[in-house]
Parts: C-alpha cells; structure tokens; sequence
C-alpha cells in the first residue's frame, strides 16, 4: 500500500468547523457538561466483498472525550482502535492470501442526544478523523497451505464515522451507552467504493 495523499480541501474545511463550533460555542456556555465514555465491542468488516469473506470478526476499543454546547449537542474527539484476523480456511478455500488487519484512529465529531423523559436517551454521532490501516501476519497460498511473507504494510487515510445509539442514565454521573457505528474508510475513493465495517459498542458514559 503507497503512503497517504495530502487531506483533501472537504476533510480540513470539516475539521476547522469542528473546532470553530467548540471554541465559540465554550465560550457562550458558562458551565459545558464535559462527558468521558470508553468502549469494547465487537467489529465486523463488511466491504470489499472479497476481503469481509477472508476476515474473521474482530475486536473494538474506543475512548471518547465530548462537551456539550447546546442542549444535546457536543463536540467529540476520541481515539479508537480495530482489529480484524485473517480467516485461514476461507484463504484456502479462495486461493488467495492476506493477512491481520488493525485500523488505529483519531477522530473529531458531532453528537446529538434526545432528551427524553425516561432514563433511556438515544443519539446520533457522525465524525471524520485519520484512521491508519496496517495489515500484518500477511500470508500467501502455496500448494494449499498458508505461507508467511514477512510483509506489513501500512497507510494512513482520511475516514467518517455515523452511528446511531442509546444512552441508558444510571445517576447524574454514569450511564450506560449502546451504539451501532459504521465506519467509512478512505473517503477519496467515494462512498460506494470505500472501505468499511461496522461496530457493535458497549460503554461507560461518566459525566465530570
């Protein structure tokens, strides 16, 4: 995989926005609500085609920083990590190779939550970050079995996220959060052609 390309006009335009919108935004709010929630999950890889057939599903891990601006609104910027193993059977059975994929991030966004008169409180989050895809363990099919290459490749690109979730309020302090997250790689190569997987994650919300 060739390095990345500079980030394109869009990405940085959203990026300035974002901190544009937190920096006013802070500055009108006497007291912002700031919320720290960290995740596990699960990640399963959904396009190309070829490559959600050779991939086991993975792992995810997140951590998420977010102040709140108006109402329901908040800024978000977080780190997450995920990670996908290369199903060996299915690389025999195409007579193909690969090898592990782990997609490292940071990211910038927006979430709105609706306040409801329950304890349950739904979301919707969308975000743009760089993500970097390494691709490790890489193997090749030679006469049936899976060989080592000794390669790793590594590339960095810019990525989006939209993900629609729950926040389950346990006191003034803590909740728990369920989101379902698609994330969208490599935003260069327009939707329809671009990387992408989705993630199931289970969290702690704690408001400081």
């Amino acid at each position: 995989m060739k390095s990345s390309a500079p980030w394109s006009s869009a990405s940085r335009l959203c990026i300035l926005a974002f901190v544009f919108l937190l920096v006013g935004s802070t500055a009108t709010v006497a007291q912002p609500t700031v919320s720290v929630r960290g995740n596990v999950g699960a990640s399963f890889f959904r396009a190309p085609e070829l490559q959600s057939e050779l991939l086991n599903s993975g792992t995810s891990l997140g951590l998420e920083a977010g102040i709140r601006v108006y109402r329901g609104l908040a800024v978000t910027v977080g780190v997450g990590y995920d990670g996908f193993t290369l199903n060996k059977e299915n690389a025999r059975l195409f007579n193909t190779g690969g090898g592990d994929l782990t997609f490292r991030s940071g990211m910038l966004g927006l979430r709105y939550t609706y306040r409801s008169s329950s304890d349950a409180h739904p979301y919707l989050t969308v975000g743009v970050g760089r993500y970097q895809l390494r691709s490790t363990n890489r193997r090749m099919v030679a006469d049936g079995e899976l060989v080592a290459t000794g390669e790793e490749t590594k590339e960095v690109r810019t990525a989006s996220h939209l993900a629609l979730g729950s926040l389950f309020r346990l006191d003034d302090t803590y909740a728990l959060f369920f989101e379902p997250r698609f994330v969208f790689y490599d935003l260069s190569g327009g939707l329809g052609n671009t990387v992408r997987y989705f993630t199931l994650r289970l969290g702690v919300d704690v408001q400081i």
